[in-house]
């Protein structure tokens, strides 16, 4: 069985960290390395159930005062760094650094990755990566700083990607180019992922722009099931390092993707992290996490750009209890959205209908993580210059998670975001 040793991930880790920033920097025989800022100053306001950032079980990035009361805030919600070089005509580099005032440490590392991509001499194309980054699952983020052109929030699937899903690892992509159509075949393996599917066990799905650091930590809700009173052989704590390499296994997923020249794009994607979930380290336990992610997209008529993406999988956690046939956390998750997009000249119009669920299969008298809800998001990005864009976004989503009961509050909760995005590329 493949294994990451401790000092090889180290290793991995050191290289991608450390490493690759370096030689980027230094690449002075080729084009320099090439700086990009990116800010994202916000306007928001807010009534309703406190974020799940204040500990909380909040669906959205930003929530209410405790007592519910509306909070309208100017905020700075990110700055980033991005660095690219071209090493070689075939080998370039990539960092993506950020500070960011929810993460508990302000400045962290996104991604950092190496590409290698040589010139094609056939109907073959060819790409290796190695280092950390994104599996391509978002269909959304397709700017800078792994940001959405259409709205400020991408949906529920995609939220939980920028998240909880990060991979340490090698990927190979071979696209097979005809004249009409071109298909794609992606495969990766990978390590440091191992706590992924912590945060839509204990706090369900949730709808923001945040991209998780490597090397911060998430809250979670102060749940009687985790903690120090809870009764797991080793208590999982009120937070998840999502990029965590717990049990020395090597996770894989495979893609395919497929593309035509009329306008329709198709794809499958499927991941496992074979993550142990009875081993604890860093106080953090391993998750078995697997889940597949359809899409599709249509260039309809007038002008109609039409997105679909669904996400379905599990995960579980602990020991066998009670010498039963369940684990002390075992989750079905699903979630999909469907989104019209049009431009108008420069600007875009957008509008995207979520839903989302978890179906909890084990002891929910106990610890109950069901949950079901929607969401409905429509936004106007206007384009101002090259470097600059102002995002208006209204959000809306209903929930309901059982579990908010035992708090003292409605199962169902529903909440509406009013956002004003202004974007500067430096």
């Amino acid at each position: 069985m493949a294994r990451f040793e401790g000092k090889a991930s180290q290793a991995v880790l050191a290289f991608c960290m450390g490493g690759l920033i370096g030689q980027a920097a230094n690449a002075a025989e080729f084009p320099a390395v090439d700086l990009e800022l990116y800010s994202d100053l916000r306007l928001t306001t807010v009534a309703g159930e406190p974020t799940w950032f204040k500990d909380w079980l909040g669906k959205l990035r930003y929530g209410g005062d405790w007592q519910g009361g509306r909070q309208t805030k100017l905020r700075l919600s990110e700055l980033s760094l991005i660095a690219k070089s071209d090493i070689t005509w075939d080998l370039h580099a990539f960092v993506h650094a950020k500070f960011d005032p929810e993460q508990d440490k302000p400045a962290d590392l996104v991604e950092a990755y190496l590409r290698y991509r040589p010139v094609p001499t056939s109907r073959w194309q060819y790409q290796l990566k190695a280092g950390l980054f994104f599996p391509h699952i978002s269909r959304e983020h397709t700017s800078v700083a792994w940001t959405s052109p259409y709205t400020i929030t991408p949906s529920a699937i995609n939220s939980w990607i920028g998240e909880e899903i990060r991979t340490l690892g090698l990927e190979a992509k071979a696209t097979l180019k005809l004249d009409q159509q071109k298909l794609s075949f992606t495969g990766g393996a990978f390590g440091f992922n191992d706590p992924a599917g912590t945060l839509l066990a204990f706090r369900g799905w949730a709808l923001g722009d945040y991209k998780v650091g490597a090397f911060s930590r998430l809250p979670l809700p102060p749940i009687s099931s985790i903690g120090p009173d809870s009764d797991f052989l080793r208590f999982q704590p009120l937070w998840v390092n999502p990029v965590r390499e717990v049990d020395n296994k090597v996770g894989y997923y495979g893609a395919v993707d497929w593309s035509h020249k009329v306008g329709f794009k198709a794809g499958a994607f499927f991941y496992d992290n074979r993550g142990d979930p009875e081993v604890i380290k860093h106080s953090q336990y391993g998750w078995d996490t697997k889940f597949w992610n359809f899409y599709t997209e249509v260039e309809a008529p007038m002008g109609i750009d039409l997105m679909a993406q669904y996400l379905t999988g599990n995960t579980k956690m602990g020991f066998f209890k009670y010498g039963g046939d369940f684990r002390a956390v075992d989750v079905d998750y699903a979630s999909g959205f469907v989104m019209a997009s049009r431009k108008f000249g420069k600007h875009r119009l957008s509008v995207r209908r979520d839903w989302f669920d978890t179906d909890d299969n084990s002891f929910v008298v106990e610890d109950n993580n069901n949950e079901v809800g929607t969401a409905w998001t429509v936004a106007f990005n206007a384009h101002l210059g090259n470097k600059d864009s102002i995002i208006a976004e209204m959000l809306h989503v209903n929930s309901t998670r059982p579990f908010r009961e035992t708090v003292w509050y409605d199962a169902q909760q529903s909440q509406t975001l009013w956002q004003l995005s202004y974007r500067r590329r430096f």
